[in-house]
């Protein structure tokens, strides 16, 4: 039998978006953490633990997460916005999207902060397979996003996917995960 890996593209004007305004972004970026749920997520991780950081933006997460002993693979598809990303020798960057990240390593933990919101519905199923072959059999995956019942491109040129909380739990159910927690919360 032969298998295909269905080719997504990921979408080059929000890659864009983020070589150019990569230092903007940045320094915006860093004033929007959420602690409390980072504490949350790393809470149900093993002590000096590997996580994916996906689409790490300039890294504010991965920083994070190195502080509190973990080691981190940051990964992002803007080459700008990674060097933006203070040197650690616990944070391994990779530039590259997340539909193409040829991954071979399994993860305590991928964190994922409103990056999926990023690729086209139709692709969400099929990312989120790939990313729980990505997890330890106990790994935590956490998806940060916003929600809505559209795709549309910002009037900054980005690409987005609005879902439903429906749409998420139907997705991760068929990808094989639980859900743990679900938190609402309003953001600008």
């Amino acid at each position: 039998m032969v298998y295909f890996r269905k080719i997504m593209k990921f979408d080059q004007k929000t890659i864009d978006f983020y070589n150019l305004k990569s230092l903007e972004y940045s320094s915006w970026s860093s004033k929007h953490r959420k602690d409390e749920i980072l504490i949350k997520f790393t809470d149900m991780l093993p002590k000096k633990s590997k996580i994916l950081d996906l689409g790490c933006g300039a890294g504010h997460d991965s920083i994070y997460f190195v502080s509190k002993e973990f080691s981190v693979t940051a990964l992002d598809a803007s080459q700008n916005i990674l060097e933006t990303i203070p040197k650690h020798p616990n944070i391994e960057i990779i530039n590259s999207d997340f539909v193409s990240f040829d991954n071979k390593i399994k993860f305590s933990g991928i964190w994922s902060s409103f990056s999926l919101q990023h690729i086209k519905k139709k692709y969400l199923f099929s990312t989120l397979t790939f990313l729980e072959k990505s997890l330890f059999q106990k790994g935590v995956l956490y998806i940060g996003i916003h929600e809505g019942n559209n795709e549309v491109r910002d009037s900054l040129g980005r690409y987005y996917s609005y879902y439903k909380k429906d749409e998420i739990l139907e997705n991760s159910n068929k990808a094989c995960f639980r859900l743990i927690s679900f938190i609402r919360d309003k953001s600008k």
